[in-house]
């Protein structure tokens, strides 16, 4: 990748955004200039070959290290490649509410597309959509160039800004399974009320494709989650102890927000056929 960064301005009288060409990374987003939905930490580190902290990291082709056949594995780098690479802008959908990014397999090193789940040398082209105004759409389309079907975990990780996560409420979960990541993925199920948080870290895998609320009593506002094409949700926040130990984080920012997810991971990752695509997609607004 080149040294520089390029961050686009979206702004438009509905709403405006910064948008990374690196990692086609949508850094904040805030509709009709009020308080930001979209977090960002104080201090934004861009560095060749890292992911940005914040905003709406685009995961693919894998979560985390990775799973398959039933095991996890130790894939390189963590959330796969698409959020450390650099899109290509499509100079045709530039706008003052809009941007599409593309990002090809042919771009990509051999070594690291063979960790696909379906194996080396897939072929794939993928778009970016990002449309912004009173709410934030975000779509991401992987399509299948080649002559064998491709497999992959895919997620927006997106971090929304909360006044204080111990605050904060996730509605639409009630009897919803879900797989707890803190506590090495046990299988558990939300039996009631919204999910909370009291500075403890939360990190799970709900099975979930419905829409969501993120009640916030601190800002006196509900954001609400739309998603399609993905088969899961996943809700993280690290609380106090592993929020403090993250590098690129100050103290003490891990009250400041929640990361809620369109996700397709693990058992739920995404087969695509040759010739066809797939699109995995969330929109945000303010109620």
């Amino acid at each position: 990748m080149s040294n520089a960064y390029v961050i686009r301005n979206i702004v438009n009288e509905d709403g405006s955004a910064l948008v990374s060409d690196h990692g086609a990374h949508v850094i904040n987003w805030a509709p009709d200039g009020g308080t930001p939905v979209i977090w960002q930490p104080k201090a934004v580190y861009l560095g060749e070959g890292t992911a940005i902290r914040g905003g709406i990291p685009v995961i693919f082709p894998w979560f985390g290290k990775g799973y398959e056949q039933g095991h996890a594995t130790d894939k390189r780098p963590k959330h796969g490649f698409a959020r450390v690479s650099d899109w290509h802008v499509d100079p045709d959908t530039l706008t003052d509410r809009h941007v599409r990014y593309t990002l090809d397999s042919d771009e990509i090193d051999a070594d690291t597309l063979a960790q696909f789940i379906s194996g080396p040398d897939p072929r794939f082209h993928a778009e970016v959509d990002i449309a912004v105004g009173r709410e934030l759409s975000v779509v991401l389309t992987v399509e299948n160039t080649g002559d064998a079907p491709i497999t992959y975990e895919a997620a927006l990780h997106t971090y929304f800004r909360v006044g204080d996560v111990r605050c904060t409420r996730i509605a639409g979960l009630v009897d919803t399974r879900y797989l707890d990541s803190a506590d090495g993925f046990a299988e558990r199920e939300q039996t009631s009320g919204p999910l909370t948080f009291d500075g403890g870290m939360v990190d799970r895998i709900y099975y979930s494709d419905g829409t969501l609320l993120i009640e916030d009593d601190a800002l006196h506002r509900t954001i609400k989650v739309e998603k399609s094409g993905s088969s899961q949700t996943v809700v993280w926040n690290p609380g106090e102890e592993a929020g403090n130990a993250i590098g690129d984080m100050m103290d003490g920012e891990w009250r400041d927000f929640v990361c809620v997810e369109a996700a397709a991971n693990r058992d739920r990752a995404i087969t695509v056929e040759p010739s066809d695509a797939h699109t995995l997609s969330q929109t945000i607004r303010v109620n």
